[in-house]
């Protein structure tokens, strides 16, 4: 894939291919951003940029025999490193010194999650970077750059992804995957410009009904229909989910959706609910504040800790609910 079939990122697209096309493209590039955001895509398209034997104005021709052999995923100038297990070990960067000796007159090694280097294996790539054989590039892609030797860091020409606009994830969605402008405008909504999550989503077949039940779930809570007995319940089922965190993030946005549908915004809603928040219900806005903090609060007690599951479901719908029933607590 070259630069020009991938979606948003228009200052690093300008910025690589104007130094390709002068010819001042650092042997280390670092490429860094969250999951899904489409470092390994973007390291490929530079990878065949760098490649290519007709490269035009920063651009991969798509036509020459090394563009081909790229795609056909058969490059002899090619090297991948990923994670062998949970880690990047030694031997997989000391095999690299076999692949000097290729023929060519450049190399491209990619390097996905890098900074699952164990301690070894970063002594031994700073070793190559710090004098790196002529025509050898070096592409690193990294979620966490903290985990990385600052010697490291400070070799590469560092670029950060950035979350892609409304309209360039619209655009993906309808033209890449066929899909409605309803169901894509859902979807764009949600996946926080991040690629990746969109178009997971997009394949996701439980999508619509994981939708559904956490919409009827936060309206239920909204309106305190259940006993505490049924609270307990819904908190078991919920503990029982595999796509717990992913329900638990349409929840927040539901009330995050009331809360722009009483300050009266003309944001467009997700959900549109349509509920009585301010009848009955004292300090509407902070405590529609409260529940989305106390909803985050929870997904970050799920992923950052090893608290129980289930007391931490129970505790957040009992508080929901006396959040809207202006019960203490």
């Amino acid at each position: 894939m070259s630069f020009k079939g991938l979606s948003g990122q228009k200052e690093l697209r300008q910025l690589l291919t104007g130094m390709l096309s002068q010819g001042k493209l650092s042997h280390a590039i670092m490429l860094t951003g969250p999951s899904g955001i489409g470092k390994f895509s973007w390291g490929k398209a530079l990878t065949l940029a760098i490649l290519c034997l007709n490269n035009r104005n920063g651009e991969a021709c798509l036509e020459c025999a090394s563009c081909r052999q790229f795609s056909s995923g058969n490059h002899p100038e090619f090297f991948l490193i990923e994670p062998d297990g949970r880690n990047i070990k030694i031997e997989q960067v000391r095999s690299l010194r076999t692949y000097f000796s290729l023929r060519g007159d450049k190399k491209v090694c990619l390097i996905r999650h890098a900074e699952t280097m164990t301690a070894e294996a970063s002594s031994s790539l700073l070793k190559i970077l710090e004098e790196p054989p002529a025509g050898l590039y070096f592409i690193l892609m990294a979620e966490n750059t903290g985990l990385l030797f600052d010697t490291i860091l400070s070799r590469c020409q560092h670029y950060k992804l950035q979350p892609l606009t409304r309209d360039e994830i619209l655009n993906l969605l309808v033209n890449k995957k066929n899909m409605s402008a309803d169901k894509a405008f859902l979807l764009t909504r949600i996946c926080q410009g991040i690629p990746g999550h969109a178009l997971a989503l997009a394949e996701d077949e439980e999508f619509t009904k994981r939708f559904e039940e956490a919409n009827a779930l936060a309206s239920s809570l909204v309106y305190g229909y259940d006993s505490t007995y049924h609270l307990l319940l819904k908190a078991s089922s919920l503990a029982d989910r595999d796509d717990l965190l992913p329900f638990l993030n349409l929840l927040c946005i539901y009330y995050r959706d009331c809360l722009v549908k009483y300050l009266c915004c003309n944001e467009e809603l997700l959900m549109n609910p349509k509920i009585p928040l301010v009848q009955g219900v004292p300090e509407p806005v902070s405590r529609m504040v409260e529940v989305i903090r106390l909803i985050n609060s929870t997904i970050n007690d799920l992923t950052a800790t090893n608290a129980n599951r289930l007391l931490l479901l129970e505790k957040m719908l009992i508080m929901i609910q006396r959040r809207f029933t202006k019960c203490p607590g």
